[in-house]
């Protein structure tokens, strides 16, 4: 392994171990001491990476702000084949790695936290995925896919059934994800 392969498996290390305990105990509720500790490396080496705990934060939350943006790259013939086709890669990465799964979970807390830095807390609620998926659940009305019903309804609906999944998995990895199908028939036309 290559110097500059090590120095960024330790910094996704860094992240990952510090996602967890925000997860855990929120963003104030971890000292960088712990980061460091739960990382195995010394807090001087953590700062050599991050500088400020702040940056770490700010770090996490443009990776999440990109994989946010994620579910708009995908192209569908179908309005169902939208949700589908998004559903099915996310449950398929989450189980490669439940990082994934930890950063829907923290993203909804920096989206809600009102003790975040502000400009921060923007960055996390620049992608509204609900509102974005409407224009899929509109697709797919018209094209016969998808249910009846109000679009930013039905989007909110597939979105919080993602949200949840996600939730328990990064909570209790135990419990089996469930099959796309499952979830994409919450919106399938009847």
């Amino acid at each position: 392994m290559t110097r500059k392969e090590q120095k960024e498996l330790r910094k996704q290390q860094i992240l990952d171990t510090a996602l967890t305990l925000f997860v855990q105990q929120g963003y104030y509720g971890t000292k960088t001491s712990q980061i460091s500790k739960q990382a195995g490396i010394s807090e001087g080496l953590l700062f050599h990476y991050f500088p400020t705990k702040e940056k770490l934060l700010e770090e996490l939350v443009t990776f999440g702000v990109t994989g946010m943006q994620m579910p708009m790259e995908i192209q569908a013939e179908k309005g169902l084949d939208f949700f589908r086709l998004f559903v099915t890669r996310l449950l398929g990465y989450v189980k490669q790695n439940p990082f994934i799964a930890r950063m829907f979970v923290f993203m909804a807390h920096i989206a809600r936290a009102q003790d975040i830095p502000e400009h921060i807390r923007k960055m996390a609620v620049s992608v509204d995925t609900i509102q974005n998926s409407c224009v899929w659940v509109e697709k797919g009305q018209k094209d016969g896919t998808v249910r009846a019903g109000d679009p930013l309804s039905l989007s909110n609906l597939y979105w919080c059934c993602i949200h949840g999944l996600m939730e328990q998995y990064a909570m209790n990895p135990d419990i089996p994800l469930p099959e796309p199908e499952w979830v994409v028939a919450m919106l399938r036309a009847e």
